[in-house]
């Protein structure tokens, strides 16, 4: 991270695992923290053995938008959290789901989602 606590693309990986949503063109995606969590999100995590924070990127490839969350787990339950990321951390973030899709599918951001839509609109079709 940067003085400013500000995402680097040595900080986080992006998840091969990602979601899509058809009906609101988003792809949900999970992100690794190499970075210090409790100095980014204030939240006391490190020193709590039964804690851990997931990190995640929803990202609208046709209006070009990002959102980020990040969920806390304790013991306790689960909190849920909205991030908002600074213009180059959303950047490099989209940046670096287009490469993960390019480098696993071989596809734009919105042909990832128009062949998810495409196969959810054949589901269940009798042929």
């Amino acid at each position: 991270m940067t003085i400013n606590n500000e995402l680097e693309r040595k900080d986080i990986a992006i998840c091969a695992d990602m979601e899509v949503d058809c009906e609101s063109q988003q792809i949900i995606v999970g992100l690794e923290t190499w970075f210090d969590v409790d100095r980014k999100f204030g939240k006391d995590i490190n020193s709590d053995d039964d804690a851990w924070l997931n990190l995640y990127a929803i990202y609208y490839p046709y209006s070009d938008t990002l959102k980020m969350m990040y969920e806390v787990s304790r013991s306790d339950g689960n909190e849920m959290y909205v991030y908002e990321p600074t213009d180059s951390e959303t950047k490099l973030v989209k940046e670096m789901i287009a490469e993960k899709i390019k480098e696993l599918h071989n596809q734009t951001p919105q042909e990832f989602c128009e062949e998810f839509y495409a196969e959810e609109q054949t589901v269940g079709e009798i042929k």
